[in-house]
């Protein structure tokens, strides 16, 4: 991806909403611009493909899905390949053999926005227990759009996701 953008332009406040409200600014600091990342500005389209090495995980692939949040820092989202239905439990430990994670809620918000159309109309778990009981988790509903609660051990559609720092 090519920078298109002056130096003038560089200096200049971007502000990105995320999912839930959160706000992400790129800023000045002082006299001296602070300048987003060389990763950032040089992120895939989204919906594309996704290739890196990482020293830790080794080689990766999939889909490009946008910018989330990982411990209120913002992440490439990286959409796995593969799906399967399962209990939470199980949907767990197979995004973990894939070297992956369940998304979280706002990564489920950043998917449904940006590649509804590789989700089966269907239930998705999310990586997020349910607060009032840890029995449940949260899921994404990639039909109908909306977030809700099910019971860990039942059956629901499951897709690994890897948040890599940018």
């Amino acid at each position: 991806m090519k920078n298109d953008l002056s130096a003038e332009q560089l200096q200049q406040l971007v502000t990105v909403t995320l999912p839930l409200g959160v706000v992400l600014r790129i800023t000045t600091n002082g006299e001296k611009p602070l300048s987003a990342p060389v990763s950032l500005t040089s992120l895939p389209a989204i919906g594309t493909a996704w290739a890196s090495f990482d020293q830790t995980r080794g080689a990766h692939s999939g889909i490009y899905a946008g910018l989330s949040l990982e411990n209120e820092h913002p992440v490439a989202l990286v959409l796995l390949p593969e799906e399967i239905e399962t209990n939470w439990k199980d949907a767990t430990a197979w995004a973990d053999e894939r070297d992956g994670d369940l998304p979280s809620r706002i990564d489920q918000l950043v998917l449904f926005k940006n590649l509804k159309s590789v989700f089966k109309g269907e239930a998705y778990w999310s990586d997020t227990p349910y607060a009032g009981d840890e029995s449940y988790a949260w899921y994404q509903h990639f039909n109908y759009g909306y977030q809700g609660n099910y019971h860990k051990d039942g059956k629901l559609r499951a897709r690994a996701v890897r948040r890599v720092a940018i």
